[in-house]
């Protein structure tokens, strides 16, 4: 079986394109962006490091996201049911569990490259505004 022949593009996306993606869209954008940009840099880093990476920039599901975005929104305008500020709560845990396994990782990889937490922050760009 032969491989297909793959072609370069420069092809720039611009944030107006990006403003009409679906939040979901956007969603799966960005997390491909961020595997990808972890796959490039894996390939100068230790495959430890590599997994760190990929762990650390693993975001939350679709769905998961927009379910809590749902509930947020309910929130503000005053329309949550008493089911729905229970499921929030408990997806605002597992969300709460998700930064922190986040926040042990990235201590992790600063130890690896024997950086400190704010200097590994600042190389993933994270955190930044």
């Amino acid at each position: 079986m032969q491989a297909m022949p793959t072609t370069r593009t420069n092809k720039k996306i611009s944030t107006d394109e990006l403003a009409v993606l679906s939040q979901s869209e956007l969603d799966k954008f960005i997390n491909q962006a961020i595997v990808l940009r972890a796959k490039r840099r894996a390939l100068s880093i230790s495959h430890n490091e590599a997994e760190i990476l990929l762990e650390i920039n693993r975001g939350l599901s679709p769905k998961t996201q927009n379910r809590f975005d749902e509930l947020a929104e309910k929130i503000e305008s005053g329309t949550m049911t008493n089911e729905e500020h229970q499921e929030f709560l408990c997806l605002t845990d597992d969300i709460e569990k998700h930064d922190a396994k986040r926040i042990e990782l990235i201590g992790k990889l600063a130890e690896i490259r024997q950086q400190t937490f704010d200097e590994v922050m600042k190389d993933l760009g994270i955190g930044q505004s």
